[in-house]
């Protein structure tokens, strides 16, 4: 089956991508979204399919367990204090993943990017690649406001922020949204 189309992309067609599979990743931690939310290899095609990040996961425990470790490093760059321990996570996960930078095209995304790991790297060392990019990227590009955690009620995940004047607050607007929007509305009718 034909993979569908990607949508127009405000932070570019290998920082979105690669930002939206970190979130989703890291959103999947127990802290973040309430329960483990990665108990298997299917989970990441999932999030591979909603986020257009095409790698292939192996479907072996140790990269379901790489890959936990992985979101854990990566939810330390969104919290960390500055921006040196930023770059120290960052830097770290590049070379952890023998980063190796090169331009491709292929099917089923004709459009030239990067790969930062050589093909034949493990699943995990792909997407510690391109998770690092997409972090760094966001930095340099001065974009990593975008990186938000939900403002709903009890609510803790992270979101990419893609609107173009940066407004959004909930992760989801028709759940965490519409539960803030409700609750003033009951707040104000009792007053």
């Amino acid at each position: 089956m034909p993979r569908p189309p990607r949508p127009p992309m405000l932070l570019g067609v290998d920082v979105q991508p690669s930002a939206l599979f970190a979130v989703a990743l890291i959103n999947t931690r127990p802290e973040r979204g309430g329960s483990e939310g990665l108990d298997s290899s299917d989970v990441l095609v999932d999030i591979g399919e909603q986020s257009f990040v095409y790698y292939v996961p192996d479907h072996t425990e140790a990269e379901v367990v790489a890959l936990r470790r992985l979101r854990a490093q990566l939810d330390d760059i969104v919290q960390a204090e500055s921006m040196d321990e930023r770059f120290r996570i960052i830097n770290e996960l590049f070379r952890s993943a023998s980063a190796i930078p090169n331009i491709v095209v292929h099917d089923p995304d004709p459009e030239p990017h990067f790969h930062y790991t050589l093909d034949d790297a493990a699943y995990s060392d792909q997407i510690k690649g391109i998770t690092a990019y997409a972090m760094g990227r966001l930095i340099i590009m001065n974009e990593f406001h975008r990186l938000k955690t939900c403002e709903g009620i009890d609510c803790n995940r992270l979101f990419l922020d893609t609107t173009r004047n940066s407004i959004r607050r909930y992760c989801n607007g028709k759940t965490c949204g519409n539960r803030i929007h409700s609750a003033r509305y009951r707040s104000r009718k009792t007053a």
